[in-house]
């Protein structure tokens, strides 16, 4: 893998949830986002101890925590709001049902 190529880092709970499942609280694991480098992509998590590691389903992968620590620095400069101020409920669509009218024979 070329080493040069830096990690992409998108934080928020539509991120990761493309590549693994909710975990139960109190889990070791707590997922924060989506990382991508290369071919090398999943959803980034942070374990107890701090460290970044890679999940894909059940898979989980240790990362290098300051590599990480920059792209993750580098993704809250450029929108600090995180992703989720862009999720909003949407209200639910109105559906009106309008009866036929009938022609009836004579």
């Amino acid at each position: 893998m070329n080493t040069s190529t830096k990690w992409l880092v998108r934080l928020g709970p539509q991120e990761w949830s493309r590549y693994t499942y909710a975990r139960p609280s109190g889990d070791p694991l707590h997922l924060i986002g989506s990382v991508k480098r290369g071919l090398q992509v999943g959803a980034l998590g942070v374990t107890r101890e701090k460290q970044y590691v890679q999940v894909v389903g059940d898979f989980v992968t240790p990362l290098n925590s300051s590599q990480l620590a920059r792209a993750i620095a580098k993704e809250q400069a450029r929108d600090p709001y995180g992703a989720q101020h862009l999720v909003r409920a949407a209200p639910a669509p109105v559906v009106t049902i309008k009866r036929r009218r009938v022609p009836i024979a004579a």
